[in-house]
């Protein structure tokens, strides 16, 4: 059965994003506007099967919307974890259930990458590539921090610790510090060794949104969970409704493969030695110059 047609629909604008790698890539996200409804629709199935619930013109909201719509409470001075958007979250609904929250938002795991492998940063933190999807379109390649529950510290300028074009986190602490209830909302979930998704055949886990109890007991956090496949089902699975096209990211440029590189330089430098060993009639036989 479809998903009733008449929740209420908020207009937000999304503001235009930009984020980078070094030596992967730097994205763009144009402002564009949506109608979301501030509440989730439950449907305790997988992400593949809640798609069947969505009306026609509607589709998920992405990890990069669900991050715009809590950047505006934070940078507006209020704390995204009373927000009434994010209430069914916090089970502060009729039923009193806890909302697990698909999004269009995936990751992947490149090949070659498989089996937990990282890099280290230059801080000694390990970061794992992922390529991001939106719904089954790969639209990018991003680097992971680690998850476990860290935090994902507060900053005033969130491009420092999140990605907010894709809506993950860039950094992630266990230092003291951040752990403060204070000094941040959010807490970042990640696997680094995903089981392969039954219907997609590659290495794919949901971003995923929701809330829990983490190191105290006066208060729960917002999480963001990439560990999990989109073919699990949960009893508080659910999503937002959003009605509104999703612009196309812009891609400045993107990683080179080494092997790719010193592929073209053994080439040139073959070619080098043609040019010095071999006649001009020889050389062009061979290269058709």
């Amino acid at each position: 059965m479809k998903t009733p047609t008449t929740l209420e629909l908020l207009e937000f604008n999304v503001l235009p994003a930009s984020s980078s790698y070094e030596g992967i890539g730097e994205y763009s996200l144009p402002g564009y506007q949506i109608n979301f409804s501030p509440k989730l629709t439950r449907t305790c199935k997988n992400h593949y099967d809640s798609m069947e619930e969505l009306p026609e013109g509607s589709r998920y909201s992405t990890a990069g919307e669900e991050l715009a719509i809590q950047l505006k409470e934070e940078t507006e001075g209020r704390d995204p974890r009373k927000a009434s958007v994010f209430d069914d979250l916090f089970a502060r609904n009729k039923d009193k259930w806890y909302a697990w929250q698909w999004t269009e938002t995936g990751l992947r795991v490149p090949k070659g990458w498989e089996n937990g492998r990282y890099e280290t940063d230059e801080t000694g933190d390990k970061k794992y590539p992922r390529i991001v999807l939106i719904g089954d379109e790969e639209v990018g390649e991003v680097l992971v921090p680690e998850g476990n529950g860290r935090v994902i510290p507060y900053s005033s300028v969130p491009e420092e610790v999140w990605s907010t074009v894709f809506g993950i986190p860039k950094v992630t602490s266990d230092k003291e510090s951040d752990m403060k209830l204070d000094n941040h909302t959010t807490h970042f979930y990640f696997d680094p060794n995903p089981s392969k998704d039954s219907v997609s055949g590659e290495y794919d886990v949901a971003v995923a949104r929701g809330s829990l109890w983490h190191r105290v007991v006066r208060e729960r956090c917002l999480f963001v969970d990439a560990g999990y496949v989109r073919w699990y089902a949960y009893s508080g699975g659910s999503f937002r409704q959003v009605q509104g096209s999703l612009p196309e990211i812009n891609t400045v440029f993107e990683r080179i493969d080494p092997e790719a590189v010193e592929a073209v330089k053994a080439r040139t430098t073959s070619i080098d030695d043609d040019a010095a060993n071999l006649t001009a009639r020889q050389f062009k036989e061979k290269y058709g110059a």
